[in-house]
């Protein structure tokens, strides 16, 4: 699957899910309208999964976890407003991609600052963006 060729992934972060780099340009409110609320949801058990405690994964609700699945799903369909959301629950990604990708959906909302030099910045914390590619990597055809 490409990107659609009327959004702009120049210089967007980029995302890997079930061995594929997925490109998370800035949301559009088509986006954050689903991003944002379900951030500020899940804002507290983020911010104990931050905290590095072992548990913290132990006791991640399936509710919480649903919202992180729509979450990122939501964020691709900026560049890739074809995915659907059976698509998106069929890719074999693990929850650590998963929780990595959040982190940068996280940053791409614009609502958080970013990560700086001091450590701040709740984006930085939930996870890594990789550097901007050309075009992502596809391991699968489609």
């Amino acid at each position: 699957m490409n990107p659609d060729p009327n959004i702009n992934c120049a210089g967007a972060p980029v995302v890997t899910l079930a061995g594929r780099e997925w490109f998370v340009p800035v949301l559009a409110m088509r986006q954050a309208r689903v991003v944002v609320p379900a951030l500020m949801r899940l804002m507290p058990v983020l911010q104990e999964m931050q905290s590095g405690q072992p548990a913290a994964m132990a006791r991640l609700s399936e509710e919480n976890y649903d919202a992180i699945i729509a979450v990122v799903h939501a964020a691709l369909t900026r560049a890739y407003p074809e995915l659907s959301r059976a698509m998106f629950l069929d890719l074999p990604a693990s929850t650590p991609e998963l929780v990595a990708a959040l982190g940068v959906v996280t940053r791409q909302t614009g609502f958080f600052r970013p990560a700086d030099a001091s450590g701040d910045g709740l984006g930085e914390t939930l996870g890594e963006a990789a550097k901007p590619a050309t075009a992502p990597r596809n391991s699968s055809t489609g």
